[in-house]
C-alpha cells in the first residue's frame, strides 16, 4: 500500500482555487477509484498567509471557515488533511526565494516535514512546486522515499519575471542547480504542457515525464443558455458580441495588449464589448483608468470583481475567451487554467502565438484562433465569426480529449494505480 503525502508549501493552501481544483480535485477523484492506497494532504502555510492585512480578525475567521470546509470535503473522499503554520518566508510576495530566504525556509520547514512523514508512515510523496520539492529531496536522501516532482512552472525563470532576482544573480544560478538535482532524483516529473515536457526531457533526461495540463471539470464549467441569457440581460449585453478575459494577467503588459486587441476586433465587428473578470477589487480602478488611456470607451467595457466560485456563472457572459500574453521568459511553457474553462463553457478562445502550450491544440482542433500581436490582419477573426458554431463544438472536443478532469485523473492513475 502506498501512503502518499500530497505536499504544497508557501501557498495559501486552504484558500487558493488553483490548489483546490488543479491539485486536490484530481486527487479526490483518484481516491474514489483507489481503495488500496492512503492519501494525506499537507499545506505548510507561512504565518502571513493565515489572514490578510485588511480585516485581520474577520479574514482569519473567514479562512478558518474555508479550512473547515476543505477538510470536510477531503475527509469525505478518504483524504486526511493538515494545514501547518511556518515562519518563513515572512512576506507573501516571497514565493520566489532568494538564497537567504531559501536557507531560512529550509531550516524552519524541514523538521516539520520529517515529523509529518514519520507520523503518517509516508512511503511516497507528491510534491507540488519547487520549494516543496527542495524539502522533499532531503527526505528522499535521508529516508529513501520516492517522490513526484510536480513542477507547475519554470520557477527560476518566473522568479526573474517577478523581479525577485536577476538572470546573472547567484539566486538564479542556485535554483537552476537545484532544478537539475530535483528532476534527476524524482521518480516522476509532472509538466503542464508539451513544450515544458520537451524542455525537461531535452535538458535533464529524467526517468519519466508526464504531461498533466491544468484541467477543467465540465460539470462546473458548462454551457447554460438560460443562465447566459439572464446574465447578459442583467449587464445589458444581449445584443453585444462579448470578448471576455477571466483571471489575472500573465505579465504587466498583458492588460494593454488585451485593450489594444479589443479595439482591433471592434473594427471587424462594431457591436463588440469587452468584459474583464478579475479577482481583486482594489485593482478595478487601475483597469478602468488603463482602458481610458488606451482609448476604450466607457460603455464598451465591463469590469467585475468576483470570487472563484462565481466564475463559472459569469464566464457565460462571453462569446469568445481571451488569453493574450506578451512574450516573456516563461510564456511558452504553460496552459492556462482559463483555457479549459473558456472551452468547456462554450467559448472559442483567442491566444497569442507565443503560448506554445495551448496554441498548437487550438490550431489542431480548430477551437479558436492564434494571433500575432502585430494585429495587421483580420482574416483569422473573420473566419472565427463565419464558422463560430463549428469552432465552438471543436472546443468541447479539445476539452474532452486533452483538458478534462477525467483525462487528468487518468494520467495521475499511471503513477498511483500502477
Amino acid at each position: 500500500m502506498k501512503r502518499v503525502l500530497v505536499l504544497t508549501t508557501i501557498e495559501r493552501a486552504f484558500y487558493s482555487s488553483v490548489i483546490k481544483y488543479q491539485l486536490l480535485e484530481p486527487f479526490t477523484e483518484l481516491a474514489t477509484r483507489d481503495k488500496k492506497n492512503k492519501y494525506v494532504y499537507v499545506g505548510l502555510v507561512p504565518i502571513n498567509q493565515w489572514t490578510s492585512k485588511d480585516g485581520l480578525i474577520k479574514n482569519f475567521i473567514l479562512y478558518k471557515k474555508y479550512r473547515t470546509q476543505l477538510k470536510k470535503w477531503l475527509a469525505q473522499n478518504n483524504i486526511s488533511c493538515s494545514f501547518l503554520p511556518v515562519l518563513f518566508p515572512l512576506r507573501c510576495k516571497h514565493f520566489y526565494l532568494g538564497i537567504t530566504g531559501l536557507v531560512f525556509y529550509v531550516i524552519n520547514s524541514l523538521p516539520i516535514l520529517f515529523c509529518i512523514v514519520l507520523r503518517h508512515r509516508i512511503n511516497f510523496i507528491h510534491s507540488r512546486n519547487y520549494p516543496a520539492s527542495v524539502l522533499v529531496s532531503f527526505v528522499n536522501r535521508v529516508l529513501g522515499i520516492p517522490y513526484v516532482f510536480d513542477m507547475r512552472d519554470v520557477y527560476p525563470e518566473k522568479g526573474i519575471e517577478a523581479g525577485i532576482f536577476g538572470k546573472e544573480s547567484w539566486s538564479y544560478r542556485l535554483w537552476k542547480f537545484i532544478e537539475r538535482r530535483l528532476i534527476k532524483s524524482a521518480s516522476y516529473v509532472i509538466t503542464t504542457s508539451e513544450p515544458f515536457k520537451e524542455y525537461v526531457q531535452t535538458n535533464f533526461h529524467p526517468s519519466k515525464v508526464i504531461f498533466l495540463p491544468n484541467c477543467v471539470n465540465p460539470l462546473r464549467f458548462k454551457p447554460d443558455n438560460t443562465t447566459r441569457k439572464t446574465m447578459r440581460e442583467k449587464y445589458g449585453l444581449s445584443n453585444k458580441f462579448v470578448l471576455l478575459h477571466s483571471g489575472a494577467f500573465g505579465t504587466p503588459k498583458d492588460l494593454f495588449l488585451i485593450l489594444k486587441y479589443f479595439l482591433h476586433f471592434k473594427t471587424i465587428k462594431t457591436n463588440t464589448h469587452l468584459v474583464i473578470l478579475y479577482g481583486m477589487n482594489k485593482d478595478v480602478p487601475y483597469i478602468l483608468s488603463s482602458a481610458k488611456k488606451a482609448g476604450v470607451q466607457e460603455g464598451d467595457l465591463t469590469v467585475l470583481s468576483l470570487s472563484p466560485d462565481e466564475v463559472p456563472k459569469y464566464i457565460l457572459l462571453g462569446d469568445v475567451g481571451l488569453h493574450l500574453e506578451s512574450m516573456a521568459i516563461a510564456t511558452p511553457y504553460g496552459i492556462g487554467v482559463k483555457d479549459g474553462e473558456y472551452l468547456s463553457s462554450g467559448l472559442p478562445i483567442i491566444v497569442t502565438k507565443w503560448q506554445e502550450g495551448i496554441a498548437p491544440f487550438v490550431t489542431k482542433y480548430n477551437a479558436g484562433i492564434v494571433i500575432d500581436t502585430l494585429m495587421d490582419s483580420t482574416k483569422s477573426e473573420e473566419n472565427l465569426l463565419k464558422n463560430y458554431d463549428i469552432i465552438k463544438q471543436n472546443g468541447f472536443k479539445l476539452v474532452d480529449e486533452i483538458l478534462s478532469l477525467r483525462q487528468n485523473v487518468n494520467k495521475l492513475g499511471e503513477v498511483y494505480l500502477c
